[in-house]
């Protein structure tokens, strides 16, 4: 149950409370927010902490521990200046040194180790590789451009569903008329030679068919790679096995004294003279009187069968 440590509140006393956290990972509810930083600057209330704060970098806490909220917002703090990417070192081996060396920045940042000289280094870095990280902003690493590819490809699934159709083949015709119609427009009015207006125009159709390929390749490598790792995912699922069918036979029981009566003859033969009659809701639950004779004669036999 999150509480303020400052006010005491808690949110069994207060349903509608609403912590807010800052920078140095001390949460504080939002009404001791108002009333501490009411002139929007002031020092973290905090005993050991006297950092100056300002009300604006509050935001209001997510997560129930404190340290998590604080290691994210250090974390997106930090990877906004070290945001360089795969192909701009020269080998893996660089890039893998490159991220661990991110992870010990943080580490420090949030366990309060070093502070000064962390920060330092990352001016120095940001002032060094300042035209490679201003490019990197404008960039998608490969985990956000493959969340915008399958986003991209749910939109025109559903674009696809609600469109006509007979829309959709018309524009394809108009596109496939159109552009001999441009070609022999520019033949007809160009200066530049026959041949090399041909030839272009099958550089350009070369590549536009070379480019449908590549996309082809790459979605079905992408295929064959999902279902390549759905079946190395454990299934537990039931497993076939072949072989011959089953054929229920029913057990023997090597029970001493006359056969048992089967249940069609138990009326007939007058096993049910002496045994009540079940009521309408027990016939209703499928329950019958030859249920109940059937069983005292089995534990009879049974008995028998121990005595003897």
């Amino acid at each position: 149950m999150r509480s303020c440590p400052k006010c005491k509140s808690n949110e069994y006393t207060n349903r509608s409370l609403v912590m807010m956290i800052n920078e140095c990972g001390h949460p504080l509810c939002q009404n001791c927010v108002d009333n501490i930083f009411a002139r929007n600057a002031n020092r973290c209330p905090y005993d050991g902490c006297d950092r100056m704060l300002k009300k604006n970098n509050f935001w209001e806490q997510v997560f129930d521990d404190p340290r998590i909220e604080k290691e994210n917002y250090i974390r997106k703090k930090v990877l906004k200046v070290y945001n360089l990417m795969e192909d701009n070192f020269n080998s893996l081996q660089e890039y893998n040194d490159y991220l661990e060396h991110v992870e010990e920045i943080i580490w420090k940042l949030v366990h309060n180790e070093d502070v000064q000289s962390v920060e330092e280094e990352m001016a120095r870095f940001k002032e060094k590789n300042f035209e490679q990280i201003e490019r990197n902003k404008r960039r998608l690493n490969p985990d956000d451009q493959w969340i915008k590819e399958i986003l991209d490809e749910e939109a025109k699934a559903a674009a696809l569903k609600q469109s006509d159709p007979t829309t959709d083949f018309n524009a394809i015709l108009d596109e496939i008329h159109s552009k001999p119609r441009s070609i022999i427009s520019e033949l007809r009015d160009s200066d530049l030679p026959a041949e090399m207006i041909l030839d272009r125009e099958r550089k350009v159709q070369i590549e536009h068919e070379l480019a449908e390929k590549e996309e082809r390749e790459r979605k079905k490598k992408e295929k064959s790679n999902r279902r390549r790792v759905a079946q190395d995912t454990a299934s537990f699922g039931t497993i076939r096995v072949a072989g011959a069918a089953y054929i229920h036979a029913s057990p023997l029981l090597p029970i001493n004294g006359p056969p048992m009566p089967a249940f069609e003859d138990m009326a007939t033969v007058g096993y049910l003279q002496n045994v009540r009659k079940p009521n309408d809701a027990s016939l209703a639950g499928g329950f019958r009187a030859e249920l109940a004779c059937a069983r005292a004669l089995f534990e009879l036999r049974w008995d028998f069968n121990l005595i003897v």
